[in-house]
């Protein structure tokens, strides 16, 4: 394999679909398991089994593409993977957290809504790094799939 083929956009953005792989199958593994520990299969918040499926596919998208499957489909699958964990994570925010996504009880941060997603977007170094590795393989992606 010749690595001077490589275009190094590609590098870029299969960096960034490990990075988002391995945050959310952190994230989804260790707190599931720590429901699978107390004897609880199903956890009441979704987000950590979904959290695993989707870094999953990711590591599965990347594998495929590297494989030479037809990639139009995968950036197609990414984009939209990106949009539902950058739209997810600030309705779910402005949901009041519901473990259930919206249905169920939920707490509220005081203020304007529109003020608490901004404080969200800066809440921790692994919120930051997610939100913006997203975001960039969002565009990286659908740059791919406008230029193909």
């Amino acid at each position: 394999m010749n690595v001077r083929a490589f275009d190094p956009l590609h590098v870029v953005a299969a960096h960034l679909v490990v990075l988002v792989a391995v945050l959310h199958l952190a994230l989804g593994v260790s707190n599931w398991l720590t429901y699978l520990s107390a004897g609880i299969v199903f956890p009441p918040d979704l987000r950590w089994p979904l959290f695993v499926v989707s870094g999953l596919a990711l590591v599965g998208g990347l594998l495929a593409a590297v494989a030479g499957a037809d990639r139009r489909p995968l950036y197609v699958g990414g984009v939209a993977l990106m949009v539902v964990y950058v739209v997810g994570y600030f309705a779910w925010h402005a949901s009041g957290h519901r473990p259930l996504f919206f249905v169920g009880p939920g707490t509220h941060h005081g203020g304007s809504t529109l003020a608490s997603l901004g404080a969200h977007v800066v809440a921790g170094p692994v919120e930051t790094l997610a939100l913006a590795s997203e975001t960039a393989l969002a565009g990286l992606l659908a740059y791919f799939l406008y230029r193909e």
